[in-house]
C-alpha cells in the first residue's frame, strides 16, 4: 500500500513538473484570491512548515526570527502548521503546501495580516498562487535544484517548477547566503533585483556564556549535530571517524539529534535542547559539519559563537559561514580530507588556540540584531510599495 501511494505521489509530481517546465500548468492552480483590506499598522504573517513546533535549523531560525521581531515591537503571527495535520502527515511539507492558499486567506483575514513572509525550498512551503494586494516576501533557504542532485533524490527535480513559481510570485526574495542567492538567480532565472541576501542571526549571549576556557574543555572531544542523512554528510563522518581514531585513539564524538548504530568512540544523545547543545559544543574541541551543501549552516555559526572551531566541507552555505584557517578549516567533502583536518587541529594545540581566539573575535557577525534590522528594511520597502 505504501509503495502504491509513493508511486502515485511520484507520478503526480512528475506530471506537475513536466507541465510546469513547459509553462503549461492549469490556470486554476494559479488563480489569485480576491484582495484583502490592509490595516494601517504592519502585521507580518510568518509561514513555515518547520515551525511551530521548531524542527531543524530552518524551524529554529524561524522561531528566533519571530521572537526577535516581537522584541522590536513588530506584530508577528506564526501560522500553526498543526491546524493542517492530515496534509502534514501526507508527504510532509509537500502535502502541507497543497491547497494551503485557502487556509492562508482565512488566516490573513482573521488575524488582520498585511504582509506575508513564507519560508520555502526543501522542507519549506510552496505556493501556486497569491492573494492580491498582500505583499509577499519569500525566504529561500536552499533549493530543490541542489536537493535533487543527491543520490536517490532525483525525483525532487519535479518540484523545481513549483518552487520557481513561488519565487516568481514573491515581491522580494530573501536568501540566507550568497550561495543560495546565486542559485536562485542562475538556476531559476529569477530577476536579481528581487533578491536580497540576509544571513541568519541569533541571540549570541547564551552561546558566548557556553564558551568554556581551553583548560575546561575536553581536547579530544568532537560534536556532530543534525540528521544522519546524505545532505548532512553523516556517512562521510562515519567513514572518517575510524581514520581519526586510528591516529588519535582518545578522540570521542558526541552525536546529537538522533540515535545510530553503536561505534567505538561515539556517544548518541538523541534529540537535545538548545541548552544541552550549547553545553556540548562549548566544552568540546571541534564541531564537525560534513554536509554536502547547506543553505547557511546554522550549526557551524553556533559553534563559532561558543568559540569552538569547525571542521566543515567547502560547499555551498558553509563556505560563507566558516572563515578558512580562522574560525575553522574547510575541506573537500570526502572522508580522508575530513579526517586529516580534524587530526591536524586535535594534535596541534597552538593551532586550536588560534582558531578558538578567531572564533571569539568573529562571532559578532551572527548577531540577531543585524538580521532583524535587515529584515525590517525589507518589510518597510514592501509595505510602502
Amino acid at each position: 500500500m505504501e509503495g502504491k501511494r509513493n508511486r502515485r505521489t511520484s507520478n503526480l509530481l512528475g506530471l506537475f513538473g513536466f507541465f510546469g517546465s513547459l509553462g503549461i500548468l492549469p490556470p486554476i492552480l494559479f488563480r489569485q484570491y480576491p484582495s484583502v483590506s490592509m490595516p494601517h499598522s504592519l502585521h507580518i504573517g510568518m509561514v513555515s512548515f518547520d515551525s511551530p513546533p521548531h524542527i531543524g535549523g530552518m524551524g529554529r531560525h524561524v522561531g528566533t526570527l519571530v521572537e526577535g521581531l516581537k522584541k522590536e515591537g513588530i506584530q508577528v503571527s506564526l501560522f500553526d502548521r498543526t491546524k493542517r495535520p492530515i496534509h502534514s502527515r501526507i508527504a510532509r511539507s509537500i502535502g502541507f503546501s497543497c491547497g494551503i492558499e485557502q487556509s492562508l486567506r482565512r488566516w490573513i483575514e482573521r488575524e488582520g495580516i498585511n504582509l506575508l513572509h513564507v519560508h520555502t525550498g526543501p522542507g519549506g512551503v510552496l505556493l501556486r498562487r497569491r492573494i492580491e494586494h498582500i505583499p509577499l516576501v519569500v525566504t529561500a533557504n536552499h533549493t530543490y535544484a541542489q536537493q535533487s542532485a543527491l543520490a536517490g533524490q532525483s525525483w525532487k527535480k519535479f518540484l523545481i517548477p513549483w518552487e520557481k513559481r513561488t519565487y516568481l510570485l514573491a515581491d522580494r526574495i530573501i536568501c540566507i547566503s550568497q550561495d543560495t542567492a546565486d542559485i536562485v538567480r542562475d538556476r531559476y532565472g529569477i530577476d536579481p533585483a528581487k533578491i536580497v541576501t540576509i544571513p541568519c542571526g541569533f541571540d549570541l549571549m547564551p552561546w558566548i556564556d557556553a564558551d568554556h576556557s581551553p583548560d575546561q574543555r575536553d581536547p579530544s572531544r568532537c560534536v556532530f549535530a543534525g540528521r544522519p542523512d546524505a545532505r548532512k554528510g553523516w556517512d562521510l563522518l562515519l567513514a572518517a571517524w575510524p581514520i581519526i581514531r586510528s591516529r588519535h585513539p582518545e578522540a570521542m564524538l558526541d552525536a546529537a539529534g538522533f540515535v545510530g548504530e553503536p561505534m567505538d568512540g561515539v556517544t548518541y544523545h538523541g534529540r537535545v535542547s538548545d541548552d544541552q547543545l550549547r553545553t556540548m559544543m562549548g566544552s568540546a574541541a571541534l564541531t564537525m559539519v560534513p554536509s554536502r551543501f547547506e543553505g547557511f549552516g546554522l550549526i557551524a555559526a553556533e559553534s563559532i559563537a561558543c568559540g569552538t572551531p569547525v571542521i566543515a566541507t567547502n560547499v555551498a552555505g558553509l563556505r560563507t559561514v566558516v572563515d578558512f584557517d580562522r574560525s575553522g578549516l574547510l575541506v573537500a567533502p570526502d572522508a580522508r580530507s575530513i579526517a586529516e583536518a580534524a587530526m591536524r587541529v586535535l594534535q596541534d594545540r597552538v593551532l586550536w588556540n588560534r582558531l578558538h581566539a578567531e572564533c571569539q573575535a568573529g562571532r559578532g557577525r551572527f548577531d540577531l540584531r543585524t538580521e532583524i534590522d535587515a529584515q525590517r528594511k525589507v518589510y518597510r520597502l514592501q509595505s510602502n510599495s
